[in-house]
């Protein structure tokens, strides 16, 4: 016997009734990956639509407009050279120039945290869509990251030819850049999603996670060299595994060595099982999500 569903189905004009119901299904690791994958794959045109809309509409009203791209991280960096130049920092000992040891470390440390508020934002951004349209929670959450992934390239392509324009230029090495940045983005997609369906139901969490980042960039070799005189800091950098995301690749980059290898593939690995639970957790409670916005 033909269900109504399918009935509905056949006759034009009319659209499938679509039925939810407090089904026990269980989510796992594996069910979890499988079904973002799909979702975005399913949705990626959906997607390349919200990244159009969202690019064209945060230049709009803005003087120097596309410019902000390339300013807003020499703005960022330009606070510590201005301390390194007064001698008020004290980065430590390096063979690199300061200006662009602290520029390709403002880069990296914006990347992760940048990639984290990105995605952990997303649904609060895209709450109409969630309340009004069936478009899958995940495609949603990841929205953001192709304006991120743009600005990131315009500014890595910024941040090397000043280092060419200064006499420094890049190892060839820098070929592998595009690698050496999944971890970090892995690391703050995982835990972004983690807070995108927690910071719906409880939204200072956004805010606490970004001011505990904010002391992490204390103890991480970001603006100084990862040696300091503090046996206390220096274990808290040891045992930091962002000292290792960011250092590592900058020193690639940069000179051509790969300093502590053992560690930096204990810490990437580490940051792909925080996508791996990223993702699992996000599909745990994204139901919650619509009730609560």
């Amino acid at each position: 016997m033909m269900s109504a569903f399918n009935k509905a189905a056949e006759q034009p004009g009319i659209l499938p009734i679509v039925t939810y119901s407090a089904a026990n299904t269980r989510v796992t690791i594996g069910s979890s990956l499988t079904q973002a994958v799909t979702e975005i794959w399913a949705t990626r045109e959906v997607i390349w639509r919200l990244f159009v809309r969202d690019f064209t509409q945060q230049f709009r009203q803005k003087l120097l407009g596309y410019l902000w791209m390339v300013i807003g991280p020499m703005v960022n960096a330009a606070g510590f050279v201005f301390l390194y130049v007064a001698g008020i920092l004290k980065p430590g000992d390096m063979v690199i120039p300061y200006p662009v040891f602290v520029l390709f470390g403002t880069y990296l440390w914006g990347m992760m945290t940048g990639v984290l508020t990105v995605v952990s934002g997303s649904l609060h951004a895209q709450g109409e869509l969630i309340t009004r349209t069936n478009i899958p929670k995940i495609a949603l959450a990841l929205t953001g990251m192709g304006n991120f992934a743009f600005a990131l390239a315009t500014n890595l392509v910024v941040l090397l030819g000043i280092m060419i324009y200064i006499g420094f230029p890049p190892s060839w090495l820098v070929l592998l850049f595009p690698l050496l940045m999944v971890p970090l983005m892995a690391l703050g997609v995982g835990l972004g999603l983690i807070l995108a369906v927690i910071g719906v139901m409880a939204r200072d969490m956004t805010t606490l996670a970004t001011a505990a980042f904010n002391l992490l960039m204390l103890v991480t070799p970001v603006v100084y060299v990862g040696k300091v005189d503090s046996p206390a800091l220096q274990r808290l950098m040891e045992y930091n595994p962002l000292s290792y995301l960011i250092d590592v690749p900058r020193t690639l980059v940069m000179t051509g060595v790969l300093p502590h290898p053992l560690a930096y593939a204990a810490t990437s690995a580490l940051a792909i099982v925080m996508l791996v639970l990223g993702v699992y957790a996000f599909y745990v409670i994204q139901d919650k999500v619509a009730e609560r916005l």
